[in-house]
């Protein structure tokens, strides 16, 4: 039996290791015969796929090595390279040379989360969405000023939403707290598959909630959100107009050696402001979730909201010079068509796409 170590070199973001699960099947696929794949370094949720065999033992001798690089351990322009491609999926899937058939990331949960959820009050209730909330950050290109979330909580809760706060930032005293640690983030992944929205930063927890199959409305900045949207989920992004924004996905490399243009920099979040993340927020509600059934299945009217929100991404990718990926996401909006209203697949967080 051939054997694989993923060896992941440099402190990697949850969401970028979330976003390796394909990696892992594209790897069975191409060797077609069982093989075992072991990780070195912070794997994240990659542990949790079936088809890893867990941490490689010191002693343990593998047949072929994928570095898995940060660009704290390569040239910034190599990575740069990587960095401009149309998904993060295909960035991951690069350093072991495949492109993937099947893009969507995997939660994994086991039946001890799903014991631990159970316990929860997170039960559906109609016309009262459940929001997840996450005002967690990794830098200050990524950091809407929490006194800026307070007046979207609030709308929230006159709109009748029930919040529930999570990620490792203080709560803001909206909802259910879950921040802080309370729960392990694989139950969190659990909760959000609850959720009927996702809000916040482009972070790790955006991914896992994409892979809850969770809507989300997220505020973006250094790179094309495009970049960053699964296969089959639903993102509503919202960015400040600046010149410079996605100036990563421009040019990584020059953004990097030349910094921010702005002192003190990250203007790309501050500068968004409170009403444009209002004026998104309703629209998601009175286009997609008032649009849901008592028992949150998507309708013709929801399901179009979806499918405007496919092309939307298309057209961006198609301006930015990425024609293949928009293709892509053309062809999942042209496959939404009416299902059957009694299909449970269609609950919402199970959409098949």
């Amino acid at each position: 039996m051939k054997k694989i170590l993923l060896d992941f070199l440099g402190n990697w973001g949850l969401g970028d290791l979330l976003c390796a699960d394909p990696l892992v099947g594209e790897l069975l696929r191409r060797e077609g015969e069982p093989v075992e794949i072991r990780t070195r370094g912070k794997a994240g949720n990659l542990l949790h796929h079936p088809s890893v065999a867990g941490e490689a033992p010191p002693a343990w001798e593998p047949d072929e090595t994928v570095a898995v690089k940060l660009f704290t351990h390569m040239p910034i322009e190599e990575y740069a390279r990587l960095e401009a491609l149309p998904s993060l999926v295909d960035h991951m899937c690069a350093y072991a040379g495949v492109v993937p058939l099947e893009r969507k990331p995997r939660l994994h949960l086991d039946s001890q989360v799903r014991e631990i959820l159970g316990k929860l009050p997170l039960e559906r209730i109609p016309g009262r969405p459940l929001v997840a909330v996450c005002t967690d950050y990794l830098d200050p290109y990524r950091h809407w000023p929490r006194e800026k979330w307070i007046p979207v909580l609030e709308h929230l809760l006159r709109r009748g939403a029930r919040i529930v706060e999570m990620g490792l930032q203080p709560p803001l005293g909206a909802g259910m707290d879950l921040c802080g640690g309370r729960l392990p983030l694989r139950v969190l992944a659990g909760v959000l598959e609850k959720c009927d929205l996702f809000l916040g930063h482009n972070t790790g927890t955006f991914h896992y909630a994409q892979a809850a199959g969770t809507p989300c409305l997220v505020l973006f900045s250094l790179a094309l959100p495009q970049r960053f949207v699964h296969d089959g989920a639903l993102v509503l992004p919202v960015q400040a107009d600046l010149p410079c924004r996605n100036c990563m996905t421009r040019d990584m490399a020059g953004r990097v050696k030349g910094g921010c243009p702005f002192d003190p920099p990250g203007e790309c979040m501050r500068a968004l402001p409170v009403e444009q993340v209002l004026q998104a927020l309703d629209r998601f509600w009175e286009e997609y979730l008032a649009a849901l059934d008592e028992e949150g299945r998507e309708t013709a009217r929801a399901r179009a909201f979806r499918k405007e929100s496919l092309l939307h991404h298309a057209g961006e990718l198609e301006a930015w010079g990425y024609p293949g990926r928009a293709s892509h996401f053309r062809v999942q909006a042209e496959g939404l068509e009416a299902p059957s209203a009694a299909d449970p697949s269609l609950a919402l967080g199970t959409h098949p796409l």
